[in-house]
């Protein structure tokens, strides 16, 4: 016996065509994110280049002078937090996904 859906799936979250690089429009883009790119997918591959800034920039906050230390950290922590919310949202679509 074969029973229908009640509740269809929702839609595949992917990424859409977004240019970057253009030096503040001072020239054509040069790089792009693909369209159709599932989220998740995008959110691993953006908490491994924030990971590998934070790491960096760690490092500009141990040799920076004190006169620009205070932006280096400044830097560390909105990079901490932009890690934290797509760690959260990687871990929210894993727990959708379990439970559907």
């Amino acid at each position: 016996m074969h029973h229908e859906k009640l509740v269809p799936d929702p839609p595949r979250l992917t990424t859409v065509h977004t240019q970057f690089s253009a030096c503040n429009n001072s020239h054509k883009p040069l790089f792009a994110v693909c369209d159709g790119v599932d989220i998740e997918d995008a959110l691993v591959h953006l908490s491994m280049t924030l990971k590998s800034a934070a790491e960096t920039n760690t490092q500009v906050c141990e040799q920076t002078e004190r006169s620009l230390g205070g932006l280096a950290w400044a830097t560390y922590h909105s990079l901490e937090i932009s890690q934290a919310l797509v760690e959260s949202l990687l871990s929210g679509l894993a727990q959708q996904g379990a439970s559907g």
